[in-house]
C-alpha cells in the first residue's frame, strides 16, 4: 500500500494504466473497441474515488456523456461529466473545486483527465451544479436538439441514488419522445452543415481529421443518435448508448440495410484506432492524422482506403442528414407549375406570413420556402388542385400552430410530404381530418396506434383517433388504387375494433351480456366515408339494470364530441317498433317480431344483421320461410317509387331508379321472395344468388360504389347527385382518371343498365 497523497495516487495509477493501452494502441496489439471499454472502465473508477473523497455525504450525483458515457473513451480525451444536487442545501462548490482540482491540475506526473462542465444546463452560464428541478426547467422548456442527442449516452457514474433516478427517468423521456418530432432531422442536418463548414480545412490532402471530416466519427455517431432518438420513444430497445450495440439494433430492426449498418460499425472502429493511435503518441487530444509522416503498417495499410470509406459514410448519412436547403424565388416556383404569379402570390404570401415557433428564424424560413416549392412541385405531378390543395395547406399550417419544424420535418420526409399532397390535392374530407387534428401525422406516418387504455376518458379519445386514422390511411390508399372491396372491409373492420373495445370497457364497469347487432352498411361490411352506424342492443333473456346502463353509456360515449367530431353518428331506427321500441331487446323477443309480426321492409332490413364479435353465426335468415305475399311485393314497390328522387335529369348514384338503393332493395326482395338464404350478410353476396344475369348487376353496382366513395373523398360535402356543374364534378373525374364526359355517360349507361336487369329480375316490378 503507497503512502502518496491522494491526488498523486490517482496520477499514478492513471499514468500507469495510459502507458500499457497507449503501446496497445501504437502497435495495433489489442482491438480498438477493448481498448476504449478498458480505458472507460479506469476512468469509472478513477472519477468514484474522486467523487467519494469530495462529494462522500452530500445528495449530489455524478454523470458522464460522450464517449465516456457510451464506455467509449480514447486515450486522450476530455471528460463530459454533470453533478446534479437533490436540493440547493446539497450544494456545495467548495467540493466541486477540490474535485475539479484533483482531476485536473498537472504536476510532473501529469494529470488524471481534463474535464468538461459545459454539458450542463445552460451550458457555461448555468450553475456549476444544478439541483433535480433547475435539470427538469432547463430541458423540459429549453432543451435542444444536440443536447437530446448527448443524453442518448449520459449514465450515472456513481453518488445519491435518488438524484440518478431522477434525472435519468427524465433524460430518457427527454431524449425519446413518443411522437414524431419535426424538428429533429433538419436541427441534425444544420448541426452538420456547421460543423463541416467550420472544420473542412482541417481535412486536407496531406491531414485527415478522424473526428470532424467529413465521414468522420462524429458523423457515425450522429447518424445513429438520429435514428435511435426518432425511433427510440416507440421502440425502448433502441435506448441504448454503446454505438457498436446500436448499430447492431438498427440492423435488426432493418432501420438501416444490413451491409450498411456493418459498413459503419466497421468504419467508426477503424476511424477510433486510428484516433488512439494519433492520441497515444503524445498523449494530445487530438484527432488529425498527418499523412506524410511516417506510420506503422497499420496505419499506412488503412490510410490506402480511408479516403474512399469516408466518402461512402458521408453518402450513406446523407440519406438522413441531407443537404441544406437554398433560397427559393416565389416567381420561379410559380412559373415551374405554369400558373401566372397573380393568380398564387396573395395565397402563397399568406402561409409565409403565418408567425412560426423558432428559434433560428433564417434557417427555417429556407425550409419553409424550400418545402413550399416541393409541395408545388409534387401537386403538379400528382395532377392534383393546386389552389385547394395550398388553401387546404394553409388550414393544416395553421392547425399545427405554425410550428417551423413542420416544414423541416417534411424535406426530409418525401414519402410523407407527397402523401400530404396528394392528400391536399384531391380529397377535402381526409384533409380536414388532418386540419382538424393534425398531431394524427404522427399516427399517419407510423401506420399505428397503441394498445387501448385501460381508462375510459383516454380509451375514448383513442378511439375517435382510430376512427379518423382509419379513413385518413384508407382514404388515401383507395384515392390510389381504387380498391373498393379493401376499403369497405378495413372501415367496416375499423368500427368492429371500436365497438368492441368500448362495449368490453363499459362491461367491465357494469358486468353485462349485451351483445351489439349491426344492419346496414355495416352490419353488411360494406361501410363508407360519413356512415352511419345502424345497430340494436341484444341480449340472451331479459334486460337488466346493467343491460341498460352499458346501452345508454354506449349510445353517450359514441355519439359524444371529442376533437374532431364523435366517434360516430348512430341509427337506431330499425329496433322493433321503430324509436317507441325498447332499447335492449331479448333475443328470444326479436327471432319471434322477425318471425311473426315484422314487416317486409323490416325482413329486408334484417338480411343485413351481423353480430359483433361473432363471425360464425349469420342471424335471423330462419324467417325466410314466410316468403313475401303479392301485398308484401306491391307495398315494397310503392317504397322503391318513393325513394326515387323527384328530379330525374340529375343521376343520383344512391337513389335513382337503378341506383344503389335500387339494386340493395331488389336483392333483398329476391332473396325474401324466393326464400334464399344469402351465404353472408354482403350485398355482393346478395346479388350472386340471382343468377347468371346478376353477374353484370354485381360489376354495375360495385362501379356505382366505387364513384360514390370517391365522390365523399373529392367533395367538400356529403353528396350523392352527380352534378356536372358542381364544383366536384371535375376533380371527381381527375380522381378517377376518366375524361368528365365519359364520366357523366358511364353513370348513365350503368343506371340504365341495371334498369334493365331488374326489370327481369326485380319481384317488386313484376306484375303482381
Amino acid at each position: 500500500m503507497t503512502n502518496l497523497p491522494f491526488e498523486e495516487q490517482l496520477r499514478k495509477e492513471r499514468g500507469e494504466i495510459w502507458s500499457r493501452l497507449a503501446l496497445s494502441a501504437k502497435t495495433d496489439s489489442e482491438a480498438p473497441d477493448k481498448i476504449c471499454s478498458e480505458w472507460s472502465l479506469v476512468a469509472d473508477d478513477l472519477l468514484k474515488k474522486a467523487f467519494d473523497y469530495c462529494f462522500s455525504q452530500e445528495k449530489v450525483a455524478l454523470f458522464t456523456l460522450g464517449k465516456l458515457g457510451s464506455h467509449e473513451l480514447n486515450l486522450s480525451s476530455d471528460v463530459d461529466l454533470l453533478l446534479v444536487a437533490e436540493n440547493e442545501e446539497a450544494i456545495s462548490l467548495s467540493h466541486l473545486r477540490k474535485f475539479q482540482k484533483i482531476l485536473s491540475e498537472r504536476n510532473f506526473q501529469g494529470f488524471v483527465f481534463r474535464v468538461d462542465f459545459d454539458l450542463r444546463p445552460g451550458g457555461k452560464q448555468g450553475p456549476l451544479i444544478p439541483t433535480i428541478d433547475q435539470f427538469k426547467d432547463y430541458y423540459g422548456n429549453y432543451g435542444e436538439t444536440w443536447e437530446r442527442l448527448a443524453f442518448v449516452r449520459l449514465r450515472p457514474v456513481c453518488g445519491d441514488l435518488h438524484v440518478q433516478t431522477e434525472v435519468m427517468a427524465f433524460a430518457k423521456k427527454f431524449s425519446f419522445r413518443k411522437h414524431l418530432d419535426f424538428t429533429l432531422l433538419e436541427d441534425l442536418k444544420t448541426l452538420r452543415s456547421k460543423i463541416q463548414g467550420h472544420y473542412w480545412a482541417r481535412t486536407q490532402d496531406d491531414v485527415i481529421d478522424l473526428k470532424l471530416g467529413v465521414g468522420g466519427i462524429r458523423d457515425v455517431e450522429l447518424f445513429a443518435h438520429a435514428l435511435q432518438v426518432i425511433h427510440g420513444g416507440r421502440d425502448t430497445s433502441l435506448q441504448v448508448r454503446g454505438t457498436t450495440e446500436a448499430l447492431s439494433l438498427i440492423e435488426q430492426k432493418q432501420l438501416l440495410p444490413t451491409e450498411e449498418a456493418r459498413f459503419l460499425c466497421s468504419h467508426y472502429w477503424n476511424l477510433r484506432k486510428l484516433e488512439n493511435y494519433v492520441q497515444a503518441l503524445h498523449d494530445e487530444q487530438t484527432h488529425l492524422l498527418k499523412m506524410k509522416e511516417s506510420h506503422p503498417d497499420f496505419v499506412t495499410t488503412a490510410l490506402k482506403t480511408l479516403a474512399n470509406e469516408m466518402k461512402r459514410c458521408d453518402q450513406i448519412v446523407k440519406t438522413l442528414l441531407g443537404e441544406a436547403p437554398q433560397e427559393i424565388s416565389l416567381k420561379e416556383e410559380l412559373a415551374k407549375v405554369g400558373l401566372p404569379e397573380s393568380d398564387l402570390e396573395e395565397l402563397w404570401q399568406e402561409i409565409l406570413g403565418q408567425e412560426v415557433l423558432s428559434r433560428n428564424k433564417g434557417r427555417d424560413e429556407l425550409a419553409r420556402k424550400a418545402f413550399l416549392a416541393s409541395f408545388l412541385e409534387t401537386l403538379q405531378e400528382q395532377k392534383g388542385d393546386i389552389r385547394r390543395g395550398l388553401l387546404l395547406l394553409k388550414d393544416f399550417i395553421h392547425g399545427t400552430r405554425a410550428k417551423a419544424s413542420f416544414f423541416s420535418m417534411l424535406l426530409r420526409e418525401k414519402e410523407l410530404l407527397q402523401e400530404l399532397a396528394w392528400l391536399f390535392g384531391h380529397s377535402p374530407y381526409l384533409s380536414r381530418i388532418l386540419c382538424n387534428r393534425p398531431e394524427l401525422l404522427d399516427s399517419f406516418v407510423y401506420r399505428a396506434q397503441d394498445k387501448p387504455s385501460e381508462d375510459l376518458g383516454t380509451l375514448l379519445e383513442e378511439l375517435a383517433e382510430k376512427r379518423l386514422l382509419s379513413e385518413v390511411i384508407n382514404g388515401s390508399k383507395f384515392l390510389e388504387d381504387k380498391d373498393l372491396p379493401t376499403l369497405l372491409q378495413n372501415l367496416s373492420s375499423t368500427a368492429d375494433t371500436i365497438v368492441e373495445n368500448l362495449l368490453a370497457a363499459l362491461k367491465k364497469e357494469y358486468p353485462s351480456q349485451i351483445q351489439v347487432l349491426a344492419l346496414g352498411k355495416w352490419g353488411g361490411q360494406e361501410l363508407g366515408f360519413r356512415s352511419d352506424l345502424d345497430f340494436i342492443f341484444v341480449v340472451p333473456d331479459e334486460p337488466t339494470e346493467n343491460d341498460f346502463k352499458v346501452a345508454k353509456r354506449f349510445i353517450t360515449r359514441l355519439t359524444e364530441p371529442h376533437r374532431g367530431g364523435n366517434i360516430y353518428s348512430i341509427d337506431m331506427r330499425l329496433r322493433p317498433s321503430g324509436k317507441a321500441g325498447p332499447l335492449v331487446i331479448p333475443k328470444a323477443d326479436l327471432n319471434a317480431y322477425l318471425s311473426n309480426e315484422a314487416s317486409a321492409w323490416e325482413r329486408q332490413a334484417y338480411l343485413k344483421a351481423r353480430w359483433i364479435g361473432d363471425a360464425n353465426e349469420i342471424p335471423f335468415t330462419h324467417f325466410m320461410n314466410r316468403g313475401l305475399t303479392t301485398e308484401e311485393l306491391q307495398e315494397l314497390d310503392r317504397i322503391r317509387q318513393q325513394l326515387l328522387p323527384a328530379s330525374s335529369s340529375i343521376p343520383n348514384l344512391k337513389f335513382s331508379e337503378g341506383g344503389l338503393v335500387d339494386v340493395e332493395l331488389a336483392a333483398q326482395t329476391y332473396l325474401l321472395s324466393h326464400k334464399i338464404n344469402p351465404p353472408s350478410s354482403h350485398t355482393m353476396d346478395f346479388l350472386s344468388q340471382m343468377g347468371a344475369k346478376s353477374l353484370a348487376l354485381q360489376h354495375n353496382y360495385g362501379r356505382l360504389r366505387q364513384i360514390e366513395q370517391m365522390l365523399q373523398l373529392v367533395a367538400s360535402e356529403s353528396l350523392v347527385e352527380l352534378q356536372p356543374n358542381h364544383e366536384s364534378f371535375q376533380p371527381l373525374a381527375l380522381a378517377l382518371q376518366i375524361p368528365p364526359a365519359n364520366l357523366q355517360n358511364e353513370v348513365s349507361e350503368l343506371l340504365a343498365g341495371n334498369i334493365a336487369i331488374l326489370k327481369e329480375l326485380d319481384p317488386r316490378r313484376q306484375p303482381h
